[in-house]
C-alpha cells in the first residue's frame, strides 16, 4: 500500500526576541471584576497578620494573579489590567524595605471623571463593613479645614487605609472604594 506524499511549506521560524512584557488588550475579558477584586483584597488582609505576610507569593495566592518582578531587579513587585474603558486596577508591593512592606490596591481611571458607576457593586460602606468584621476599629483622617480623606482600619500587627471616591459628581454622596493602602 502506497501513502500519498505530502509537501508543507517549512514552518517560519520563532523570533528570537522575547517581548519584553504582554499587557491584556482593552478587549481580553479581565482576570477580576471590580467586585471580585475587592473582596480578594478583604481576603489578604484577612488572612495577613503584619507586614511580613505580604509578600509577592502570598499576594498572587490570595488574589489570583501573577505579581511581576520589577525589570531592575529590586524588590517591587505588580499587576494590573483593565476593567473597562474607563478603569484599570492596579496591585503594587514595595518590599524594598525590610519588615516594612508597602501594599497598593487601586482602581485608576482614563479620564479623570469618569464615574465609578460600572466598578462600585462593592462599595466604600460595604467594604469597610467587612473590614470592621474582620476585627479592625475604624479611624477617620482627615486634613485641612476637617476635609475627610480616608480612613485607617487597626488591628494588632496591621494598619490599612481606605480612600473613597464618590460614584459620579451628581451621585458623589454614595461612595466607591478608590483605592487601599497597608500600611
Amino acid at each position: 500500500m502506497a501513502l500519498p506524499a505530502c509537501s508543507h511549506a517549512p514552518l517560519s521560524k520563532p523570533s528570537k526576541e522575547e517581548p519584553a512584557m504582554t499587557t491584556a488588550t482593552p478587549t481580553a475579558a479581565p482576570r477580576l471584576d471590580a467586585s471580585l477584586a475587592l473582596q480578594r483584597v478583604l481576603d489578604l488582609i484577612g488572612d495577613s497578620q503584619g507586614l511580613a505576610d505580604l509578600t509577592p507569593a502570598h499576594i498572587s495566592q490570595k488574589l489570583g494573579v501573577p505579581m511581576e518582578g520589577a525589570r531592575n531587579g529590586s524588590a517591587r513587585y505588580g499587576f494590573g489590567e483593565s476593567l473597562n474603558a474607563q478603569w484599570t486596577y492596579g496591585v503594587s508591593l514595595d518590599a524594598t524595605a525590610p519588615g516594612a512592606a508597602k501594599f497598593e490596591f487601586s482602581f485608576n481611571p482614563s479620564q479623570a471623571d469618569a464615574p465609578m458607576t460600572g466598578i462600585c457593586q462593592m462599595d466604600y460602606d460595604a467594604f469597610t463593613a467587612k473590614l470592621e468584621a474582620l476585627g479592625f476599629k475604624r479611624t477617620p483622617y482627615s486634613a485641612e479645614h476637617g476635609r475627610f480623606v480616608s480612613e485607617w482600619f487597626d488591628k494588632p500587627g496591621l494598619r490599612v487605609s481606605v480612600y473613597p471616591q464618590g460614584e459620579t459628581a451628581e451621585a458623589a454622596a454614595h461612595r466607591c472604594v478608590r483605592m487601599v493602602t497597608i500600611p
